[in-house]
């Protein structure tokens, strides 16, 4: 517990001073090629599936003209906050940590120092600020190319009218596109500080890399999710679509 208070106050310290925008711009890039392919490979078959039971259950009420909607809102307030952080965490988390433990393993932190620029500041603080806006910006591609499933999967295999479909605007607003993009940033700012605590206090060992890797992805899948939880009562508890 010492330890993380103690790196929680250098990052803050570091964060709020000098910031090296071109290895938070190089990162970015970095973290966003690495998660594009597997969030949107998940999140796009997940909205189609969660679609299709939706139908056959609203298809006894007679309700169907309210699925695309329902599943939008899902979809933003949910679905591709939560989907975009896990696998995030598993590719570019897990990737922080272990950068992080091995830099510091070659002694790297250690010729930084000498020649003044603090690790923190140079090789910590940037991955967090990169993830931090990667996960938001995976939250929008995500978002868009769901609905776009949806709709093929609604419109041109269940037959649902597009303009049908199009009563979705009667029920998302732009609070929950903004609130999702809340949700998002913080779970990368989440994951990027757990990370490069985890990696930063790793053991200077083959194994000590391993290591912090491994549990950056069930520590930061805990608590981001734990941390959604919150994050939808205090954001969404009170704001309930109307039907119209």
């Amino acid at each position: 517990m010492k330890s993380f208070i103690t790196y929680q106050l250098r990052f803050f310290a570091s964060l709020f001073g000098k910031v090296y925008f071109e290895e938070v711009i190089i990162h970015f890039g970095r973290f966003a090629r690495m998660n594009l392919l597997p969030t949107i490979g998940t999140s796009v078959p997940f909205a189609i599936i969660i679609a299709f039971h939706a139908w056959t259950a609203l298809e006894l009420f007679g309700g169907q003209r309210f699925l695309s909607g329902a599943v939008s809102l899902v979809m933003f307030r949910e679905i591709a906050p939560v989907i975009s952080a896990l696998i995030i965490t598993a590719v570019s988390g897990t990737a922080i940590a272990s950068e992080i433990a091995l830099m510091k393993l070659r002694g790297e932190f250690t010729y930084l120092e000498v020649i003044g620029v603090s690790p923190m500041r140079f090789v910590v603080v940037p991955r967090v600020i990169a993830i931090s806006f990667v996960c938001p910006a995976i939250f929008s591609v995500i978002s868009i190319t769901s609905i776009a499933g949806i709709f093929v999967y609604l419109v041109h295999i269940k037959g649902m009218a597009q303009g049908t479909f199009d009563e979705m605007w009667n029920i998302i607003s732009i609070y929950d596109v903004v609130g999702g993009l809340t949700k998002s940033f913080i779970f990368g700012f989440i994951i990027g500080n757990i990370s490069g605590f985890l990696g930063f206090n790793a053991e200077e060992s083959s194994e000590g890399v391993g290591r912090a890797s491994s549990i950056s992805v069930v520590v930061n899948s805990l608590v981001f999710i734990i941390v959604n939880v919150i994050l939808s009562y205090l954001i969404f508890g009170g704001v309930t679509p109307e039907l119209r």
